[in-house]
């Protein structure tokens, strides 16, 4: 019984540090995104106060 206990709460760390590293690059690929985004507007602004 003890070996089932130990090993639910291995598989159980397993999937929280699989979740923590999709979170982890879905939360990547949004902030660079966002920066993509950000550069656009930029130079979007510095276009638009040239004309």
């Amino acid at each position: 019984m003890e070996k089932v206990k130990s090993e639910m709460v291995r598989v159980e760390h397993e999937m929280s540090e699989k979740l923590n590293d999709k979170m982890n690059l879905e939360i990547a690929r949004v902030a660079q995104e966002m920066k993509q985004n950000l550069k656009i507007a930029t130079v979007a602004m510095v276009v638009a106060g040239v004309i």
